[in-house]
């Protein structure tokens, strides 16, 4: 999955959100990341009781995190602590985790046109605003509904899909480099 071209492919609404004019680029020659073990996401912009919220979905696990969208200028520091937090939640070891959230700082923005991923967005903002009904704390939120099985997928719990990808790269030989 390394080889994969990672980005975070976002919502005219919350492209806007972020302080850009236009509509978000459609990507068409974008960088190689190594380490991007998650490798791309889906993002939006919603609104929960005048607060400006984000949802954003792994495309390979599912793995769904929510971060408020202010300050904007905040928006790759605050995805990368919430990515974090969820890793860390999820048992991922620290170093793997650190390497993860890193990566969000260098992803490329690109248009969301996964009519898939546009719909489980949708869904997962419904249940979102359902959590946020009784706390507002977002990373128990986020927590919770990262146990939410979603159809069609192998493993259907993020949880368990994001257990067995980083399981297989530990288990990943490495390769040594010559002194």
């Amino acid at each position: 999955m390394e080889d994969e071209m990672a980005r975070i492919m976002c919502t005219q609404k919350l492209w806007r959100a972020l302080g850009q004019p236009g509509q978000p680029p459609r990507i068409l020659e974008e960088p190689r990341l190594h380490g991007a073990v998650l490798g791309t996401w889906a993002a939006k912009l919603f609104h929960h009781h005048r607060r400006g919220l984000v949802i954003a979905l792994n495309e390979r696990t599912y793995l769904t995190l929510v971060f408020p969208i202010a300050p904007r200028v905040r928006f790759r520091a605050t995805f990368a602590t919430s990515l974090g937090w969820a890793l860390e939640d999820l048992g991922v070891s620290a170093s793997a985790a650190e390497q993860e959230a890193a990566v969000i700082d260098f992803l490329p923005m690109a248009r969301l046109t996964n009519r898939s991923m546009t719909g489980s967005l949708n869904d997962l903002e419904f249940l979102c605003c359902v959590e946020l009904d009784y706390t507002t704390d977002l990373r128990r939120v986020q927590r919770n509904l990262n146990d939410v099985p979603h159809v069609n997928r192998e493993p259907c719990v993020p949880t368990e899909a994001v257990a067995r990808v980083f399981a297989a790269e530990e288990k990943r030989p490495t390769i040594r480099q010559p002194h």
